[in-house]
């Protein structure tokens, strides 16, 4: 009996050695993952901030404005002015207005955006987009009276009062180019960019199509090349800048390569590399 109960408590002290070598085993591991979680988490600190923004001089250049697009903290807002469904999708909001009808969608947002340029700069007579019919534009038309009425698949056009050239018309002469324009026009009238770049289109044409514009770039301290996208969506709403879902510690900045392209809002396929000059 003595022996036997030797026996029993060796037994004890070897379980007690063993879970006790298990148990520091398993905080070591712990540590050692929780430590490696901070070297990586730091590493990631460290390779958002060498990422470094392209440097654009001419601040009358078309890159140059869509780098330094109004942003602003706020909901994505619709054309009734509630928020929208999806509120993760996006990074920041571009202070222009939506309207208040179902008008301002995706190819629309990038019109907006080549408009309120040229409106800037003074180029008021660069302002003309295409309609899906075919026909050309323009904000000087629209300010002499020429209004277009639709008619079987293209339209006429009728004479009305002429409008002052400001900013008030240029966004009623917007929401009639929403009414007939699309990604199909939009695409048709775009010329070929070759590459990832800012003002550089991405643009899948059809009904329903969708688009985004390259907005900014930037280069990693690696060199690496992120980018910044905009866009607007269906049904009508603020036009925003695209989070990057799928690695959140990018923030606002997405990897691009040529082939499939993923965003928060949309799958791109078959798609085309635009730019509007």
């Amino acid at each position: 009996m003595e022996t036997y109960g030797v026996c029993i408590f060796l037994q004890t002290a070897v379980m007690k050695r063993t879970a006790l070598l298990l148990l520091t085993l398993s905080c070591f591991s712990c540590t050692d993952n929780a430590s490696f979680a901070r070297k990586e988490s730091a590493k990631d600190s460290m390779r958002l901030s060498t990422i470094v923004s392209r440097e654009i001089k001419d601040s009358s250049s078309w890159e140059y404005f869509l780098q330094h697009l109004p942003e602003k903290n706020a909901p994505v807002l619709d054309f009734k002015g509630k928020p929208v469904a999806n509120q993760e999708k996006h990074f920041a909001v571009i202070n222009y207005d939506v309207g208040t009808q179902d008008l301002q969608q995706c190819a629309d947002a990038l019109m907006r955006l080549r408009a309120e340029y040229l409106f800037v700069r003074k180029r008021l007579d660069e302002i003309s987009f295409h309609f899906v019919s075919g026909e050309a534009y323009s904000f000087n038309a629209y300010c002499k009276g020429n209004i277009p009425v639709a008619r079987g698949n293209g339209v006429r056009f009728v004479s009305v009062s002429p409008k002052a050239k400001d900013h008030s018309s240029l966004r009623k002469y917007l929401d009639i180019v929403y009414t007939y324009a699309s990604t199909i026009s939009l695409s048709n009238e775009l010329k070929d960019a070759d590459d990832f770049a800012i003002g550089t289109v991405v643009i899948k044409a059809g009904s329903p199509g969708h688009c985004f514009i390259i907005t900014d770039e930037a280069t990693t301290a690696s060199g690496e090349k992120l980018y910044k996208l905009v866009e607007g969506y269906t049904p009508a709403q603020s036009i925003y800048v695209l989070r990057n879902v799928d690695e959140p510690l990018l923030g606002c900045w997405h990897r691009l390569k040529k082939g499939p392209v993923t965003t928060a809002s949309y799958e791109f396929t078959n798609y085309k590399l635009k730019k509007f000059e």
